[in-house]
């Protein structure tokens, strides 16, 4: 078994600016947002998965932490191609965080109305 967890899917608002204020994402905007409050409702298309064994651990300067999320991450896009992994404000490969491509999106907008962004 791989020591790789899902760790977090969609956020509300209120998780996503708590973040934003620890440091620990970027911008308020977020693939992870979700509301379903809204009509259409806002679904989440990103996901989150990190290394466990007896604790979370995102330090890539562990080696077999970040050997873990090289094989994980580049075994999900293999079998997953309308996933990316990374995310718009990363400028290096992150695989803790996957997302589907715009392009699944909008191929497929007349079945997902939801998955369009405000």
């Amino acid at each position: 078994n791989a020591p790789i967890r899902l760790f977090e899917t969609g956020r509300q608002h209120d998780r996503q600016q708590s973040l934003l204020h620890k440091g620990q994402t970027q911008n308020i905007i977020s693939k992870h947002l979700y509301d379903l409050t809204l009509n259409p409702p806002l679904y989440a298309t990103a996901v989150d998965y990190v290394y466990y064994d007896e604790r979370w651990s995102w330090n890539l300067r562990n080696s077999t932490v970040a050997s873990w999320y090289t094989v994980f991450g580049n075994m999900v896009l293999d079998i997953c191609p309308e996933l990316i992994c990374g995310g718009c404000v990363r400028k290096s490969v992150n695989f803790t965080h996957f997302e589907l491509r715009e392009k699944i999106i909008y191929e497929n907008i007349e079945k997902y109305p939801c998955l369009l962004r405000p």
